[in-house]
């Protein structure tokens, strides 16, 4: 739930800050913003998941420093971190080209307004409200896309001492379900619960 919270609060962050100037700016702009952000969507958070764990548990210095339980959040952070905020930064975009041609943002352009106070003070303020809607459902989406990896074994968290839905679920297929079933029942009854 933690690692679910602070990976859509990072990823809301970059993808309100990204869609922001490629809504404001627009042209050419937002067309080569679109286009890295295309090249980045197409490349799936497995590979990332798996470049990153391999990268960072071989890093001595880095494992000494965090331990493998830190390395491991590590690379699942950046793996969901990688392209999470681009559903985020869509939203954005659209959110600014809705309210960048009203009057009383061009009024304020008229008057002198600054590009930070038009972004910040007049559009960002009245998209806040679908952007924080929409991002809700991030949280959901993260945990159970971790819950995945560490039950189809991607992950492996037992190794490194953390406890995990996913990991649950796994110990509870390995146990067996007709010997011990509340090893598994329980674990899939707050996975459904957290994605409700």
């Amino acid at each position: 739930l933690l690692l679910g919270i602070c990976i859509s609060l990072i990823n809301f962050i970059i993808g309100l800050i990204y869609g922001a100037i490629a809504g404001y700016y627009g042209g050419k702009v937002d067309l080569v913003m679109e286009r890295i952000t295309d090249i980045i969507a197409n490349v799936p958070t497995i590979i990332i998941m798996t470049i990153a764990q391999i990268q960072l548990v071989n890093n001595l210095k880095l494992k000494a420093a965090l331990g493998s339980a830190g390395t491991l959040v590590l690379a699942i952070l950046i793996a969901f971190v990688y392209n999470g905020w681009i559903g985020t930064a869509g939203t954005t975009r659209m959110q600014f080209y809705r309210f960048k041609g009203q009057e009383y943002v061009l009024a304020s352009r008229t008057l002198g307004a600054k590009d930070s106070r038009l972004i910040f003070k007049h559009i960002l303020p009245n998209a806040v409200g679908t952007l924080v809607t929409s991002s809700v459902l991030m949280v959901p989406g993260v945990i159970f896309s971790e819950t995945s990896l560490a039950y189809l074994g991607i992950i492996d968290f037992t190794s490194s001492g953390i406890s995990s839905i996913g990991a649950m679920l796994n110990e509870g297929k390995a146990a067996g379900i007709d010997k011990v079933p509340h090893v598994i029942i329980f674990p899939a009854l707050i996975i459904s619960l957290l994605m409700i």
